[in-house]
């Protein structure tokens, strides 16, 4: 089978049993929440369910005793503290702190485990980990849940420090052996870029169909569009707010719904306030999964104004509340795989006017567009689902771990 194309089998013939894997991620779910959050939860409960015991390396997010929880050892190599600056970038002293942490402890550790797996960014904890382990047959299995473009690293880092974002990455690329992502899109990325291992393109991380039915429909008198994302400045979050302006000309009853909070916040808010939107736009901040399913189901659709995504993980979750989506097309952002047009939503072009007119339509479509969505939803929600994936890496890791 060619690495380009994820398998749709879950193999339940082999287990972990016995095996003791390390999981390295710098945050964890539900203490931060995000795609990779999620999927590393995931993951950890799967690896138990099938034998393993599992050690999960972070940096501190908790005031007291480590939230480990059944066969999932929780240990902080590093501090806390805000992983983005006020611009919304990552900062390189918590990046380069947990890499260090991460070294120190697995080479104390380097023969206790039988595989380990890490995620590819922040890179400096891939490169701890492969250092650590030189030396020993222990495999290190990857995930890319993005390769930037040497292009994107640039806009997001400057000149200099984003050519050297590039590299690192490039290095990083190198000495993986086994690596994984969830496009075949990310995988073409991954080989162009130099990666000559084991590659293997798992199913997705749609979470299971609610199939709930919509709340709103086309003769709704107060649509709502949704946002839903850490406020970031590569999420598209300053648009936000002339987004919702120019809409409002066609549809002078919409809402917005801005979840989550971060370093653009204040920005967005004041804009808000410029823009006279103060009555028609709610900050909620984090918010529990139940509210935020109830959240996607009342929304007319949501939308995703991002200059990058490395999966799209709001996408899945609002179709699989059958709310459709309206996707900005921007090079790097791959959520953009998840939408059928006209289907589960639109892919606009990524301004102002754009995203408006994608609202616009959303809307318009009405209750066709949700059922629609709906279906996607039921049809894809298990050869894509982030259950599948975790199958899947059970499958790998018995294949490759240490014995």
């Amino acid at each position: 089978m060619s690495d380009l194309a994820p398998s749709d089998a879950i193999c339940t013939g082999k287990t972990l049993k016995g095996l003791s894997v390390c999981v390295v991620y710098d945050c964890l779910f539900p203490l931060t929440h995000g795609g990779a959050e999620r999927w590393y939860r995931v993951l950890a409960d799967r690896f138990v369910e099938a034998g393993a015991t599992v050690t999960y390396l972070t940096r501190r997010q908790w005031p007291n005793e480590s939230p480990n929880w059944a066969g999932v050892t929780v240990i902080a190599v590093s501090r806390g503290g805000d992983l983005y600056d006020a611009e919304g970038t990552r900062q390189i002293g918590p990046t380069l702190s947990f890499g260090f942490g991460t070294f120190l402890w697995a080479v104390r550790h380097r023969r206790g485990f039988d595989a380990v797996v890490v995620a590819s960014f922040p890179f400096f904890s891939l490169l701890a980990i492969q250092a650590a382990l030189v030396g020993v047959k222990t495999p290190v299995f990857v995930d890319y849940h993005e390769v930037w473009s040497s292009q994107y690293w640039r806009s997001y880092a400057g000149r200099a420090t984003g050519t050297l974002g590039a590299l690192i990455q490039k290095l990083c690329i190198r000495v993986s052996r086994f690596a994984q992502v969830f496009t075949i899109e990310s995988a073409e990325r991954l080989r162009s870029e130099g990666f000559r291992g084991d590659l293997k393109v798992l199913a997705g991380l749609l979470p299971e169909s609610r199939d709930r039915g919509a709340k709103l429909t086309v003769s709704s008198p107060d649509p709502m569009v949704l946002f839903v994302g850490r406020h970031l400045k590569h999420k598209g979050v300053r648009l936000l707010p002339e987004i919702l302006a120019t809409a409002r000309v066609s549809l002078p009853s919409l809402r917005m719904t801005i979840v989550s909070d971060g370093p653009e916040r204040v920005e967005i808010e004041t804009e808000v306030r410029r823009l006279g939107l103060s009555d028609n736009v709610r900050f909620t901040g984090h918010v529990g999964d139940d509210e935020l399913r109830e959240l996607f189901a009342s929304a007319s659709c949501t939308i995703v104004p991002s200059f990058r995504e490395g999966y799209g993980i709001v996408v899945a979750e609002s179709v699989a509340s059958g709310t459709p989506v309206v996707v900005a097309d921007n090079p790097e952002n791959l959520a953009t795989t998840l939408v059928e047009p006209g289907i589960n939503g639109f892919v606009v072009e990524p301004t102002v006017r754009g995203l408006s007119e994608g609202i616009v339509a959303a809307v318009a479509a009405g209750e066709e567009l949700r059922v629609s969505t709906a279906a996607w939803s039921v049809q894809y929600s298990n050869s894509k689902s982030i259950n599948q994936s975790a199958a899947q890496m059970v499958e790998r890791l018995s294949t490759f771990a240490r014995r």
